[in-house]
């Protein structure tokens, strides 16, 4: 077993080996150079619209859900449906945003598509819901999703796997 005297940590120097300021900006530098070539396994942001995308499908079938049960005068289900949906949508766009890194070449451009194609489907379910239209809606979602992440792997391959 190794004492406490004779451990080595890898973040100390030995004597003599003190880094100057210059060095030091030298290694921060270069550290930054490498986390920006540091690929992310996928863009986050994809992870924010496979939330939205999930909160498509469960809201058009809870809308279905609420269109069939019992009126209630004290409780009005497709309006809670429609209420909680669009915090967690709140929540979804906006948590992201406050600690997002710039996005990456193209990427914004494309961003905006998927945000308004998956607008125009959530608007759609909204209206559509309650009928049968609503089975056909749901899935969409998926498929919007399962499109936009082979649309970014398509372009991060065609990019050699760089970033930015």
């Amino acid at each position: 077993m190794d004492d406490a005297g004779s451990t080595h940590d890898s973040t100390q120097q030995g004597a003599g080996s003190d880094v100057t300021a210059d060095e030091a900006r030298r290694m921060l530098d270069q550290a930054g150079r490498i986390e920006r070539r540091t690929t992310d396994a996928m863009p986050p942001v994809l992870i924010t619209y496979a939330i939205l995308c999930v909160l498509g499908t469960m809201t058009t079938l809870g809308l279905h859900v609420a269109d069939r049960m019992a009126p209630d005068a004290e409780f009005n289900a497709r309006l809670a449906v429609i209420v909680f949906s669009l915090a967690w949508v709140l929540a979804a766009i906006i948590v992201p945003m406050l600690f997002r890194r710039p996005f990456r070449r193209g990427l914004a451009t494309r961003w905006y598509v998927y945000m308004g194609i998956w607008a125009v489907l959530w608007a759609a379910a909204m209206f559509l819901a309650g009928g049968l239209t609503g089975f056909f809606l749901a899935p969409l979602f998926v498929v919007l999703f399962v499109s936009a992440a082979a649309t970014e792997a398509k372009a991060y391959r065609a990019a050699g796997g760089e970033t930015r």
